[in-house]
């Protein structure tokens, strides 16, 4: 895979061309994040002259893609003349070129006419500072005049389109593949966690005089809403909570009146209260 810097031009103080609604380094730096992204996606390594609005003067834009050791260069731009100039144009550097720089130009300029929907107004070649520096294929786009209405349209609201359109010339260029998603494992069907509909659920285990705790207010409440009155719902086992017990198993268990709360007066109690 290749190593691709992008550059958006102007930046900072400097907002290049100005359309009635935006200006050029916000409408290509739009252009050069999704593009970035794209190209990432099919395995290449990008870098960008800018990620934000700032000022990089031209020498510095083509050192960072030399140092970088950058295989290509693309710098992305829109134009400006009179209101009613329009088109699509790419440029490369007219000095001597080598033969990847013309086909990374064909391969992009190409993928881009072919969408964009404005006039082609073809292949150039021109003494542009970021071309004539840079030492590896370089190209230069010019997606539309921002000073035209029906241009800047575009610039405006396709900038993910144009990056798409940019990235698919380049791929056609250098190749690419995207990986596809590892399938992230089925997850095993949770057991549905039991759950009572009773509206007393009674404490297991015994209970006497003495206890206390939540088990406690569980058996309070169910003993308040059998009409076997045992006071406030406090948590303790106390006299009165006893004497409701027993008064409970003189009428439902007479077998077992001591005042303890065990599984027999529990299996009784729940029949009554739920």
């Amino acid at each position: 895979m290749a190593k691709i810097m992008i550059d958006p031009g102007h930046g900072g103080n400097d907002p290049g061309a100005v359309g009635k609604r935006s200006k050029e380094k916000d409408n290509v730096l739009k252009v050069a994040k999704k593009l970035k992204t794209l190209l990432e996606k099919y395995g290449h390594t990008v870098k960008m002259t800018r990620s934000t609005d700032v000022f990089i003067s031209l020498s510095q834009r083509a050192n960072m893609a030399n140092s970088w050791n950058a295989d290509y260069f693309i710098s992305l731009h829109n134009n400006a003349a009179s209101s009613s100039a329009t088109g699509f144009e790419t440029f490369i550097y007219n000095g001597g070129v080598s033969q990847k720089t013309k086909q990374f130009q064909n391969a992009i300029h190409d993928a881009i006419a072919s969408k964009i929907g404005i006039r082609d107004r073809g292949k150039k070649s021109a003494n542009f500072a970021v071309l004539r520096q840079t030492k590896m294929p370089a190209v230069l786009i010019e997606y539309a005049f921002i000073s035209n209405a029906n241009d800047e349209s575009i610039l405006i609201n396709k900038a993910n389109k144009l990056a798409e359109w940019t990235c698919d010339g380049i791929i056609n260029a250098l190749g690419g593949t995207i990986k596809a998603k590892p399938s992230k494992p089925k997850k095993k069907p949770s057991t549905p966690k039991k759950t009572t509909n009773k509206k007393y659920p009674l404490p297991s285990g015994i209970l006497r005089r003495g206890s206390r705790g939540n088990g406690v207010r569980q058996l309070q409440r169910a003993l308040n809403a059998a009409n076997f009155k045992c006071g406030a719902v406090d948590g303790i086992y106390g006299p009165r909570v006893e004497d409701a017990v027993r008064r409970f198993q003189k009428v439902y268990d007479a077998y077992n009146v001591d005042g303890v709360y065990g599984p027999r007066t529990r299996t009784r109690l729940d029949k009554k209260v739920n």
